[in-house]
């Protein structure tokens, strides 16, 4: 019984990646050669139970058995919700998380079946532990023969991991050309603790260099002084910057969607500007705002330029605070002049802190975040709003995002209203960080958002643009160019230049050939998850 329960705990980090085959029906063909190298894991992580005396290897085999129980479950988590493997992404979202996100995206996804299922993972290794404890271990010659064989299965997964480099470190170069090591994952690091030990390992280097950027703003920031005017130009009194979450542009009716969910934009005419092909550079928001907004000087992000052209910088989200080791938010936008976090509140509620800010003397530049269509979607628009309805869990599941695309529409009219009474030279862009794939890619399954799945969904974003009368007036070069640029190819990846060029500044870290709306932009491949694929736009 002792070698079975030490098998029974082996096999058990097996679930994800199989159910994974099961689903992709890819069957075992694809799932043997993983299950080899999951298996050789599993064999060195627990033989040591089989050397040492019965009291320490009891204890081994518990402490061993939790951290298998741990990221079983969570990776066999994220491929029941997620359709995919564990990725920087969901550790991400993990670390940086709070009790109310959290709560919301639990109910979200959880089912019966579905909760079930990690109990019954859950009890199979508390069952596997149990026995472990009880049973009398093996003499000593079988248990040597048994690590004997064991080392003598696993010798070829090993010689072909040191030679073939398994786990390989390699260089990744940052925007200010820091090289950060990253680990790559491959076949034979699918094991559920190599694949969480290599995405904590590639967040943390990554989350430590920006964090670390971000605490020598004062040293760098001396770099953005000098911006200037373009000359002939007339640079906004107010900028306005609106970052929507989650929000796929399949599901805006103004491109085409079925549902009326964008009424009151599509009342707007001409006076909206949309761009037909932007796609995000990741699922992940931490890194789409990490690059929209982090430019070539020293990694530093954009607001300070804004700042040495005369403009009082303000961030406002309705997303939550969750500290300076946010590198998603906090930390990054640490120097804007004023930043303020709602915490979880509608989006309208920063309504009042914009027409706030626009009655304060001088220029502004204003980046409004938020809530959108995040997961869990019936709780981002007031009651009000929840105009349609679906039978069953996916047609709720879809009529609540359609909501709060609906809600979120409503909100960007209100936002240009405010901005038209005051008669000043101002624009407002709109983009979504990423998308998601809301049962688009098939009608029968909602796959969320996954940089792994990477299904063209997951990137394509909502891109739009108003400008005032007297921007318009002052402006009406760049106005007819960014007119002429409405069904360019683009990725949110370096927005920071288009956001440059809408203020009509000139500065050396700005590059016009990355501007979208500039005479001189030039068209580079999109790519899009983990793998890297291009993306091409196919509707």
């Amino acid at each position: 019984m002792f070698l079975a329960s030490l098998g029974w705990l082996a096999l058990l980090p097996l679930v994800p990646e199989g159910i994974l085959c099961l689903r992709g029906g890819s069957g075992l063909k694809y799932f043997a050669p993983i299950g080899y190298y999951e298996c050789i894991v599993s064999f060195f992580l627990l033989a040591p139970g089989l050397l040492l005396r019965r009291n320490w290897s009891r204890l081994w085999v518990v402490v061993i058995g939790a951290v298998l129980a741990l990221t079983t479950l969570l990776a066999t988590w994220q491929v029941l919700t997620a359709g995919a493997r564990w990725d920087i992404t969901a550790h991400g979202a993990l670390l940086q998380t709070n009790p109310g996100e959290a709560a919301g995206y639990l109910r979200a996804f959880s089912t019966w079946g579905l909760i079930g299922g990690i109990i019954l993972l859950a009890a199979g290794f508390v069952a596997g532990l149990i026995v472990n404890w009880r049973a009398r271990p093996p003499r000593p010659r079988m248990a040597g023969g048994c690590l004997l064989a064991g080392l003598a299965v696993s010798s070829y997964g090993v010689h072909n991991a040191i030679r073939y480099g398994g786990w390989p470190v390699h260089d990744v170069l940052a925007e200010d050309g820091t090289k950060l090591r990253i680990a790559a994952l491959g076949i034979n690091s699918f094991h559920p603790v190599l694949l969480l030990l290599v995405t904590d390992h590639n967040y943390r280097v990554t989350h430590d260099y920006y964090l670390g950027v971000n605490r020598r703003m004062a040293e760098y920031a001396t770099g953005f002084a000098g911006p200037q005017v373009e000359p002939g130009a007339v640079a906004p009194r107010d900028l306005v910057v609106v970052i929507g979450e989650s929000a796929s542009r399949r599901h805006w009716s103004l491109y085409g969607y079925r549902r009326p969910t964008t009424p009151r934009l599509a009342a707007l005419g001409d006076e909206v500007m949309l761009f037909s092909d932007v796609v995000s550079a990741s699922v992940g928001t931490q890194t789409v705002l990490r690059g929209m907004f982090i430019t070539s000087l020293h990694g530093l992000p954009v607001f300070p330029l804004f700042s040495a052209a005369g403009y009082r910088t303000h961030w406002f989200s309705a997303q939550y605070n969750q500290g300076e080791n946010d590198v998603e938010v906090a930390a990054l936008v640490q120097s804007c002049d004023e930043r303020v976090f709602l915490n979880g509140a509608f989006d309208g509620d920063l309504i009042p802190l914009l027409r706030r800010a626009l009655a304060e003397p001088g220029k502004h530049a204003i980046f409004l975040d938020l809530f959108g269509s995040h997961v869990r979607y019936d709780d981002r628009y007031p009651a009000a709003f929840a105009i349609f309805t679906g039978e069953g869990g996916s047609g709720h599941r879809l009529a609540a995002y359609d909501n709060s695309i609906r809600y979120t529409d409503s909100v960007l009219a209100d936002m240009i209203a405010v901005l038209r009474e005051s008669g000043d030279a101002s624009c407002l862009l709109y983009v979504s960080d990423h998308a998601e794939d809301v049962y688009d890619s098939n009608p029968t399954k909602y796959l969320f958002r996954s940089d792994e799945l990477a299904t063209d969904p997951m990137y394509e974003v909502p891109f739009l643009l108003w400008f005032s009368p007297a921007y318009q007036k002052g402006n009406p070069t760049f106005v007819a160019a960014a007119r002429a640029a409405r069904d360019r190819p683009f990725q949110t990846a370096g927005l920071y230049h288009s956001l440059i060029d809408l203020a009509r500044l000139r500065h050396p870290v700005f590059v016009p050939e990355r501007s979208l709306f500039s005479p001189q932009f030039q068209a580079v491949p999109r790519h899009v998850g983990n793998a890297g694929r291009i993306y091409e736009k196919r509707r």
